[in-house]
């Protein structure tokens, strides 16, 4: 592999909380946990007895599958307190005054993968590092955001053949509404052939599609969860023009 072979370790958040407001979160909450990240808490709860933001907090990410105004306003006070504040829910949320920093929009079956798309890479060693600084670039005060994940394979183009992917499942005028995208790719250690920069260069072909001053930061990690003949890839984008 042409020079990407030194380890990085990530600066993540010293206070990270995943909270699910409703017992239908619960298998969600329970794989989330499993991943075993330290720093992560995660907890079923309800608005009212969510805690208090505190000074150690970085980041909170809040499931819902039923929006309430306790929801809001729980969600209002780490916002204002200057955490940054995700929602990830089964509809949109509108409010008359900002409680967030930005929203998703899915189906209970598609939350788990949303939040792990975060949760990976501010916790996994990266050849390429994505720090807590670069996350919350993209989504502090954006409004909305989005999450796709999928696998390329292909003795000459997994990452090429991960991207055309992903073109096909982002709508054609999301790339206007685009104002923030992190790309990361995840490889298993012993893939075959070995990864190479030359491989990775599509990226670069697949960001220039993007608006010009569109915030974009990729990673690279190793995952050996992942096929020694494929690679996975991940893209979170944000925008406040973007559809939720």
């Amino acid at each position: 592999m042409d020079d990407l072979s030194n380890d990085y370790t990530n600066n993540f958040p010293t206070s990270f909380h995943v909270f699910g407001i409703g017992e239908s979160l619960k298998p969600i909450l329970d794989k989330i946990s499993a991943l075993g990240y330290d720093g992560v808490s995660t907890k079923i709860t309800s608005p009212e007895l969510l805690p208090s933001p505190t000074d150690e907090d970085r980041m909170v990410i809040i499931l819902v599958d039923e929006c309430t105004d306790s929801v809001v306003a729980a969600a209002k006070s780490f916002y204002q307190a200057g955490v940054l504040t995700l929602i990830v829910s089964n509809s949109r949320i509108v409010s008359k005054t900002k409680f967030c920093d930005a929203q998703l929009v899915a189906r209970l079956e598609n939350m788990y993968v949303a939040v792990k798309a975060i949760l990976e890479i501010l916790f996994t060693n990266g050849l390429i590092a994505i720090a807590f600084s670069d996350i919350h670039s993209v989504l502090r005060n954006s409004d909305f955001f989005k999450v796709f994940e999928t696998f390329g394979n292909g003795v000459d183009g997994r990452v090429s053949d991960a991207i055309s992917k992903i073109k096909n499942v982002i709508l054609k005028e999301e790339f206007g509404s685009v104002e923030n995208i992190i790309i990361s790719i995840f490889f298993n250690s012993n893939i075959n052939p070995p990864l190479n920069i030359c491989e990775v260069q599509p990226l670069s072909e697949f960001i220039l599609q993007f608006p010009d001053e569109v915030n974009a930061i990729w990673g690279l990690f190793r995952d050996d969860r992942v096929p020694t003949d494929e690679v996975r890839l991940t893209v979170i984008v944000s925008g406040k023009e973007l559809e939720p």
